[in-house]
């Protein structure tokens, strides 16, 4: 997805017709037969003046690309990759070895698999170039005799994967990449491989930049006429090569995975304005920044649930993220996952209040909206808002109080998580969905000094909560029986700051001009 203020994401489609390339050179691209018809590229064209020892069939993966988890590939990010990439700042204690998440780790957890649902390109990039570059022995996936081909998918090879994937989205990895001219990327690859090193190679669907994909690198080919091909392992296509055509002199390129006439292809087509990029495999191993410990920025993450690794089903929309006032909002900075589905990663500067607007939605269709904001100190989530054509969805937020107010022009519903976290203890309050619509915004944050609000207007609600405590010693839990009542104009203090997880957790509702208590029993 793209991210940024007056822009609009269109994700990457399986096309079989309207997709003309002017090539000159018929030696790399042979005519498909229509004009309607993707360009085929034969990855076997032209000479080979600069390659890698990269076999697509030893070094690549024999299994293809995924989004959710399956019958096949049944692990996500675990904990024990979280604090592989984090450090023990994400566990509440460690025990015998074993970490127990804070209540903000596993929130962030949780939605970084919920961004793995388009893809996983990145991770399986990243890791066969690691594999392939030596940085990284195989074993255990692999014996001494078997190849990283050889490999099949187990629960311990999804999470390493996983734990790759999410690294593009924070410090040092995000800082890596680099978006650069053709040539320039031609010369860093050639320079990288001469010292047995290499990149993720990063490309977007077109100068709209309207998705994303992570693929490896693995040879230069000189095709004439002043033109290049990068010869790729792309994880979407196993044990095949694939060629993106390079022309250095105009700053442009375009990939098409087409290798026959009748194939579904994807096309993906650069130019200044759509540069390729270069993402380092250096930082891959290493520590990274957790943002809700330092805080040095705002992380916001908006992802939509449909679509699969290929970009099938994919819903369009419009994303902008600006000030309160709707003004565009100094040294935002906007990234595009490299996966297929509908993510963006946007790092907002420490302590703004801003807006995010998603619309557009595709005429018919409807898009399922997870909004993630991570800053110091914790998290505040929005699940499952759906948001329909012809409608507009409006999140205010307070990152240094972890609140947001949601609005919308149509009726939806939405599910709220808080997450907070000190020195002794982290908690996450949930609320189940809430109903949303014209005149009839939510709010949801830490905005009291004793815990956690939530606030309805303009409609009644029936709210079942939800509370995790972690801390050195264990984890408490404590969930309504029943649904609680607040009506038009009403809200609920849920004071989570002061409960120690071991007496009772007592609400108050705050409705109608009346106060009463509401008890939510531990468990």
């Amino acid at each position: 997805m793209r991210t940024g203020t007056g822009r609009s994401r269109r994700s990457t489609r399986l096309l079989v017709s309207a997709l003309a390339v002017a090539v000159s050179t018929p030696l790399m691209v042979m005519t498909a037969g229509s004009a309607d018809a993707a360009p085929v590229v034969d990855p076997k064209a032209g000479k080979v003046v600069a390659k890698t020892a990269f076999d697509v069939k030893r070094d690549g993966f024999s299994f293809e690309n995924w989004g959710p988890d399956d019958g096949v590939h049944r692990r996500g990010l675990t904990v024990d990759g979280m604090r592989a990439v984090f450090g023990d700042v994400v566990c509440a204690r460690i025990t015998l070895g074993v970490c127990s998440p804070t209540t903000v780790a596993e929130l962030l957890q949780d939605e970084l698999n919920e961004s793995m649902s388009g893809g996983h390109c990145y991770g399986m990039a990243a890791l066969a170039g690691l594999y392939s570059t030596k940085r990284l022995n195989p074993l255990p996936f692999a014996m001494p005799w078997q190849s990283v081909y050889d490999m099949k998918p187990s629960g311990p090879l999804d999470e390493l994967i996983a734990r790759m994937f999410i690294t593009q989205s924070f410090s040092p990895t995000a800082q890596t990449e680099a978006a650069l001219p053709a040539s320039e990327i031609l010369t860093r690859l050639r320079a990288a491989w001469a010292r047995n090193d290499n990149y993720i190679l990063g490309i977007y669907t077109d100068e709209k930049k309207e998705a994303g994909h992570a693929i490896t690198p693995i040879a230069i080919r000189e095709l004439g006429d002043g033109k290049s091909g990068i010869v790729v392992y792309d994880n979407n296509f196993p044990g095949v090569e694939k060629m993106i055509i390079v022309d250095p002199a105009a700053n442009s390129w375009f990939y098409s995975t087409a290798t026959n006439p009748s194939e579904p292809t994807l096309l993906f087509e650069g130019s200044p304005a759509n540069p390729m990029s270069l993402t380092s495999l250096s930082t891959a191993l290493g520590h990274h920044e957790a943002p809700y410990v330092r805080g040095d920025y705002t992380l916001v993450m908006v992802t939509d649930t449909n679509g699969s690794a290929r970009g099938v089903g994919d819903v369009d929309w419009d994303l902008r993220v600006t000030d309160l006032n709707g003004n565009p909002i100094p040294g935002i900075d906007q990234r595009i996952l490299l996966n297929n589905d509908n993510t963006g990663s946007i790092m907002v500067p420490k302590g703004k209040k801003f807006r995010i607007v998603v619309d557009g939605v595709d005429a018919g269709r409807v898009a399922d909206i997870n909004t993630t904001v991570v800053s110091a100190g914790g998290a505040v989530v929005v699940d499952d808002m759906e948001v329909p054509a012809g409608a507009t969805a409006t999140l205010d937020v307070d990152p240094t109080r972890h609140a947001v107010t949601v609005r919308s022009t149509a009726p939806t519903t939405a599910g709220f998580e808080v997450a907070t976290q000190d020195s002794l203890r982290s908690v996450t309050t949930q609320t189940s969905q809430l109903a949303i619509g014209p005149g009839a915004p939510v709010s949801v944050g830490a905005t009291s000094r004793s815990g956690v609000t939530v606030a309805s207007q303009g409609r009644a609600q029936k709210v079942q909560l939800s509370v995790e405590r972690s801390d050195a010693l264990t984890d408490r839990n404590a969930a309504s029986r029943t649904p609680i009542a607040v009506g038009s104009g009403g809200r609920i203090d849920v004071p989570v700051n002061t409960w120690t997880g071991w007496e009772p957790l007592t609400a108050t509702v705050h409705s109608g001009g009346t106060t009463k208590s509401v008890p939510i029993p531990t468990r």
